[in-house]
């Protein structure tokens, strides 16, 4: 084996902040290519080339490694070969379909633990995992087991844990709408994220889980449209709740709840496939299309302060193309495409 090979399983201490969602696509399709045996010279090279391009990917592979292993060592009744045919199809398939072929080939217990419950709530493994998800650009309503309407906006995954004691809602990414309904059996109704734990009170609301780049002081939006809904935060779950009632807003981090603030309605208009803008920085307004298209879309600071004004549908393989198109034509700007998953908008130039 050469030496480039021989490195490719040392990887770079994991302190457990998220990888990006793309480069954990890139492991998972290399990892499902490499566990169903193709090793052909030229795929080897390859691989090691995207190994080694960025820490990243060295972290990424780590980590999808040490499920792998996991799975692996839980599952040492399964015949080699089904277990590595089971353990490729599970890079690549929906939560559902993954557990009823781990189900189907014996392996179960450990497994499907690990599978649930390992995952930790800001690592992108969670949304591949998730009971509902969607891609980014899309949106999807969802009508649950007790009559509860929830519907995911884009790039969302959601845990749906119903039992004898609670309905739990868990978002692990992106923004969901929660319309209640009531339950037979008394049981509550909870909206978990990471920052902390939602009870609704015969309401209607959106949540949004945002998070920075390490992940370490993530936020969560809430909206509340109708009824109330209590916050408790992650770090202090004992203490009294904070209850935000219908038309006011909040944002809370694990540690606290920020001040109670009028309900806005543009940023509600994603529940009917819209994005508003009423004077909003430039830079805001890209910072929410980018969450509708896949790869980069970056602001110039030379004009990210310009004011917008409008409302554009977002159903569409093209839609945030167009907002781009429109957004060219009326200011003073220029959107470079230099792929289609790195666009900027910039100044126009000067005549």
């Amino acid at each position: 084996m050469s030496a480039a090979a021989g490195s490719l399983h040392d990887g770079m201490p994991d302190d457990g902040s998220p990888v990006d969602e793309h480069i954990v696509e890139e492991a998972v399709a290399w990892y499902v290519r490499r566990a169903s045996g193709e090793r052909l010279p030229e795929a080897e090279a390859a691989f090691a080339a995207w190994h080694v391009a960025h820490p990243e990917h060295a972290r990424a592979w780590q980590r999808l490694q040490a499920l792998g292993g996991r799975l692996r060592d839980s599952t040492g009744h399964v015949p080699a070969p089904m277990a590595r045919a089971t353990l490729a199809q599970a890079a690549a398939l929906p939560r559902r379909r993954l557990l009823k072929t781990l189900a189907w080939a014996g392996i179960g217990g450990s497994a499907l633990y690990l599978l649930r419950n390992e995952v930790a709530w800001h690592d992108p493994l969670a949304r591949t995992l998730a009971d509902a998800r969607t891609a980014t650009g899309e949106r999807r309503a969802l009508v649950l087991a007790d009559g509860t309407r929830l519907l995911l906006n884009t790039a969302t995954a959601v845990d749906i844990r119903f039992d004898t004691q609670r309905r739990l809602i868990a978002l692990h990414a992106g923004e969901i709408q929660v319309a209640t309904a009531p339950d037979a059996a008394g049981r509550p109704f909870l909206v978990g994220t990471r920052e902390g734990m939602l009870t609704p009170i015969g309401t209607r609301f959106t949540v949004r889980r945002d998070a920075l780049h390490d992940d370490a002081q993530g936020f969560t939006r809430l909206a509340v449209e109708q009824g109330a809904v209590e916050i408790r935060v992650a770090s202090a779950a004992s203490d009294a709740p904070v209850r935000v009632s219908a038309g006011e807003q909040a944002r809370f981090t694990r540690n606290g709840v920020d001040a109670r603030l009028p309900l806005d309605e543009a940023a509600q208009a994603w529940t009917e496939g819209k994005l508003v803008a009423e004077r909003m920085r430039l830079a805001d307004l890209l910072a929410e299309l980018d969450r509708y298209r896949s790869g980069r879309l970056r602001c110039d600071p030379a004009v990210a302060d310009l004011r917008v004004t409008g409302v554009w549908p977002l159903a569409g393989a093209e839609a945030t193309d167009r907002v781009l198109a429109s957004l060219e034509k009326t200011l003073p700007v220029k959107v470079s495409q230099f792929t289609r998953y790195w666009v900027s908008v910039g100044p126009a130039a000067a005549h």
